[in-house]
């Protein structure tokens, strides 16, 4: 017989608790920590929009003939990929006040769309990583619905990484578009320049790259994540896998971990720290598990049913 933890034990027994928890916990800590951010940006109003910024200012070294990753502010280097640029291109002809408002608006138009387009409750507009990228202006938040509503091969060009859900997802059309997009750049994209100063691009981004775990480590854990990600399902790995698995990870991948719907995850995603990604993925591994585990040894057999903790 197992002995009883504290969990077990009033008030954690209580079900009246138990609900109040299931209920409120989520959504209070989304709360607590995104108001923490506010309340920061609100103080410090010069990083407010700051990825947006950086984001136009190397388009536009782009199209004046410059070289877009040499551009930096405030000590942080532009660093994404070439195919990055095309889509803002039009923006960074404009002003660069309008260009950074209209990219603000585009942000926040998506972190509704997504919330909106995944039938979740709407304080999910309040999960930390996509108020991160709400205050930083990061496009990567266009990149879930932007895959929910089939124009993938847009989100592949505004952040490469993008290509890891549509694989999962099984997106081939999106992919193909996106793999002749890319051919066809070449001739117009600084494809020389950054091939060329790959080396000192990766080493600025390690650099400013806040919750990376260490290359060993992701090495190491590949193989535990891609078990985890059969036992979880592609649906919902597609959503995880960047969070979990890419290098030189900022806070604000971990909002592509609403596409999975899962609670459980989103709470563990939302905590600030390195590797908070791959330990939604395999908590949820364990979780569907044991949840299988049960179903396959109840009288009415296994049940599959796509409900997430």
């Amino acid at each position: 017989m197992t002995p009883p933890t504290a969990l077990d034990r009033y008030p954690f027994n209580s079900p009246w608790i138990r609900a109040l928890l299931r209920r409120y916990a989520l959504p209070m800590w989304f709360a607590a920590n995104s108001l923490v951010a506010i309340a920061n940006s609100a103080r410090d109003t010069t990083l407010l929009y700051f990825d947006a910024r950086l984001y136009l200012m190397a388009t536009r070294s782009w199209l004046e003939g410059g070289d877009p990753w040499s551009v930096q502010l405030a000590g942080i280097y532009y660093a994404a990929p070439p195919p990055s640029l095309l889509p803002i291109a039009p923006l960074a002809m404009l002003p660069i006040d309008i260009g950074v408002a209209i990219l603000a608006a585009l942000v926040i138009a998506a972190a509704v769309a997504s919330v909106r387009l995944l039938g979740l409750p709407w304080w999910w507009i309040l999960f930390p990583p996509l108020i991160q990228c709400a205050l930083s202006a990061n496009v990567h938040a266009l990149l879930l619905p932007l895959v929910l509503l089939r124009v993938g091969a847009l989100a592949g060009l505004l952040k490469i990484y993008a290509v890891a859900p549509l694989v999962l997802l099984g997106r081939w059309r999106a992919l193909l578009v996106l793999g002749v997009a890319l051919v066809a750049s070449v001739p117009v994209l600084p494809w020389s320049t950054f091939l060329r100063d790959l080396p000192l691009i990766n080493e600025r981004l390690m650099r400013q790259t806040d919750d990376a775990l260490p290359t060993l480590v992701l090495v190491l854990a590949t193989p535990v994540a891609l078990l985890a990600m059969r036992v979880v399902g592609r649906d919902r790995s597609a959503w995880l896998a960047v969070p979990a698995l890419w290098p030189s990870q900022q806070y604000y991948y971990g909002s592509l971990a609403m596409g999975a719907r899962s609670k459980l995850a989103a709470g563990i995603v939302a905590f600030p720290v390195a590797g908070s990604g791959l330990i939604a993925l395999l908590a949820l591994a364990i979780v569907e598990q044991r949840r299988q585990r049960r179903h396959d040894g109840s009288p009415d057999g296994p049940r599959t049913n796509g409900t997430v903790t």
